[in-house]
């Protein structure tokens, strides 16, 4: 059922990996997609954000059927300067020296050849909306400079997951980011150091007394950036430190960050120190239910084509963190990409194909 030909959409994937596209940077790939659309007929506008913009295609259908909603960004990881798509007979990769940009261009292949084949073949289907954002690399930049209050779609699909087709994410973290600023006191290193409160000190034994890595199974916390100090001959008066915290539930989430709170202001009153703490939310969490309609929907249309639906949790936040914030009940699928953000990147041609096989399925699923 649904045979996707496979020669056009390697084509068409490998057309959009050599399109160098770093976030803010992907007027090129969206010129080329918004050909593509074109000339199926869709309707296609941008919309402005940052120093970019998103892109939303539009293909009128039956208004008596559902209207629902595919998504993907257009925007890659570096090094994305030069990609030279190397094809074999079972996947695509780079040539090793950049990403090969399967996450998330995997995705909007798979959107070009689905809508060439329903054209092609006239499979009745109600209207569809495809939103392809910038700059979603960088924290979901594009999608949240994005008013979701123009999509008119019931559901969404947001291929940008990795893994053979038929995962379904059916979990995703909360994601808060939060900023430790310890303030010491400045003195001479050689001098007078016993004067001084070395703030790197009090930021690293804080940083050894919280949680690290791997919670629990829905919760994760890490230290990335670390900073301070102005001199060897200067006892450290300032030190920062950003972090992050995710889990699945909101409230365990809160817990974490409660302990990185209690333990910088226990620490730094045991030294003298002082400390200031800001935490913003990076996105909102979201928990599907098998039994939810958009569930039911992606179920059954990978049964349609033979595949066996996997739910799973996921880690990481994607697009549909955000559209599941709106009235657009969303879920995330995988696109076949793998090994991402690295040069060993690849993606499977039987997963480019199902994944396009897929999109038709839910297409032809959805009444």
């Amino acid at each position: 059922m649904y045979q996707i030909d496979r020669e056009k959409i390697v084509k068409t994937f490998v057309d959009l990996a050599e399109i160098p596209s770093p976030s803010w940077h992907e007027q090129k790939v969206m010129d080329y997609t918004i050909k593509r659309f074109k000339e199926l007929g869709a309707e296609c506008s941008t919309y402005r954000c940052g120093e970019s913009s998103n892109l939303l295609i539009k293909i009128a259908g039956d208004s008596k059927r559902t209207p629902i909603l595919f998504s993907g960004h257009m925007d890659t990881v570096i090094p994305c300067e030069k990609v030279k798509a190397v094809v074999t007979d079972t996947k695509i990769t780079s040539d090793g020296n950049s990403v090969l940009g399967s996450d998330d261009k995997a995705a909007i292949a798979i959107f070009i050849e689905a809508l060439s084949y329903v054209k092609k073949n006239r499979i009745p289907h109600g209207n569809i909306e495809i939103l392809l954002s910038c700059a979603e690399e960088l924290g979901l930049k594009g999608i949240k400079g994005f008013d979701l209050n123009l999509l008119k779609s019931k559901y969404g699909f947001v291929f940008d997951s990795s893994g053979d087709i038929g995962r379904i994410i059916v979990k995703a973290p909360f994601h808060s980011n939060m900023k430790i600023h310890v303030k010491g006191r400045a003195s001479h290193a050689g001098m007078a150091p016993e004067k001084g409160i070395n703030a790197i000190r009090v930021l690293s034994e804080i940083i050894s007394h919280i949680p690290d890595g791997r919670i629990d199974n829905e919760t994760t916390l890490n230290v990335g950036i670390i900073s301070g100090g102005r001199a060897t001959n200067i006892v450290a008066e300032e030190a920062v430190c950003d972090l992050e915290v995710r889990s699945i539930r909101k409230k365990r989430m809160i817990e974490v960050e409660k302990i990185v709170k209690d333990i910088t202001k226990k620490t730094c009153a045991a030294h003298g120190a002082k400390a200031a703490i800001e935490r913003t939310l990076e996105y909102e969490g979201f928990v599907i239910d098998e039994n939810d309609p958009v569930a039911v929907i992606t179920a059954e249309a990978m049964r349609k084509i033979k595949l066996k639906p996997r739910f799973v949790a996921m880690g990481g936040g994607s697009d549909t963190n955000i559209i599941n914030s709106s009235r657009i009940r969303a879920i995330n699928l995988s696109c076949g990409m793998q090994k991402i953000h690295s040069t060993d990147e690849f993606i499977l041609i039987k997963d480019l194909i199902n994944g396009a096989r897929l999109a038709v399925s839910i297409i032809d699923t959805v009444r």
